[in-house]
């Protein structure tokens, strides 16, 4: 009886173990040996795997020493199981499966690029066939439907170079033609090229200006912004021009002539900042580093 048992029991153990060992070394060679890969790298490996698990375990029920009634009722309930798996998901899989095709196909964006959709904004590091992922500012990874893309407008900045503005208000007091050249001269100092100054809202109280420039070098946007605003605050308290709306100076108890600026400080010397875009989009430069080289290579051979 032992004897009959273990018999019967010896394909289905057999098949257990050949299973297990395929798996096994299916997950290291496909996956554990190549954690570098990006998402939509390691996609059609772990999809991979997914069939070669279904395979296994329908290998399993048809050498299990079951009545065949009994394996056809397993196997029945297994394919709707599964199949019910595959209709309750098939909505947003296909949908999001679609959406990246159709950006493959336009091409609104690559790896590398600078996107705002919805309230996301960032660099775009991976490009995977359900989702597309993003490096914030704050070095934050958001992994985004690709539908999202569909049912939402995407702002793409463009390499050739990006527009960087700040907006400040200053008292009727002071003419147009006293502060442009101001601004204008920080943002030259700030690095951007082609500057302009508008007008944006002539305000109860205070004028709204806007300065803006070209900044080609689009991987130092969030340096350059602070570095606009800085030189603002430089030139202008320097010339004695206050960046303050007159709406405060009439809440404070002070003289007419009181000036609201901060006494000049000596410059330190020796002190150096690290700049923030080598820090919060290091795996998107990373990836965007990789593909270039990719194109480079495709391109040569």
């Amino acid at each position: 009886m032992l004897e009959s048992l273990i018999v019967s029991l010896l394909p289905l153990a057999s098949v257990m173990f050949i299973a297990g060992l395929v798996l096994s070394l299916g997950h290291y060679f496909l996956l554990v040996r190549h954690k570098s890969l990006g998402s939509e790298a390691r996609l059609p490996r772990q999809l991979a795997l997914l069939f070669l698990s279904i395979m296994s375990i329908l290998a399993m029920i048809l050498v299990a020493p079951l009545p065949d009634s009994t394996r056809n009722q397993i196997l029945g309930l297994f394919g709707i199981v599964l199949s019910g798996s595959i209709a309750f998901s098939s909505t947003s899989f296909v949908t999001n499966f679609m959406a990246a095709v159709m950006l493959r196909v336009t091409k609104p964006f690559s790896v590398g690029d600078f996107i705002q959709v919805g309230e996301f904004f960032g660099k775009v590091s991976e490009r995977g066939l359900f989702d597309t992922e993003i490096q914030t500012e704050n070095r934050e990874l958001v992994a985004i439907p690709n539908s999202t893309f569909i049912n939402l407008a995407v702002t793409v900045t463009r390499s050739s170079g990006v527009i960087i503005s700040t907006t400040l208000s200053l008292g009727y007091d002071i003419s147009f033609e006293e502060v442009e050249p101001h601004m204008l001269k920080a943002a030259r100092n700030a690095g951007l090229s082609d500057p302009y100054v508008h007008i944006k809202e002539l305000g109860d109280f205070s004028i709204s200006y806007r300065v803006c420039g070209l900044l080609a070098d689009v991987e130092g946007m969030l340096t350059a912004r602070s570095l606009l605003n800085h030189q603002l605050l430089k030139i202008l308290h320097s010339h004695g021009l206050e960046v303050v709306s007159p709406t405060v100076t009439r809440h404070i108890n002070q003289d007419v002539d009181t000036r609201i600026i901060p006494k000049a400080q000596p410059i330190k010397t020796g002190v150096q900042s690290a700049k923030a875009e080598e820090i919060v989009f290091d795996k998107a430069r990373e990836i965007e580093r990789l593909e270039l080289s990719k194109k480079d290579l495709t391109s040569k051979l």
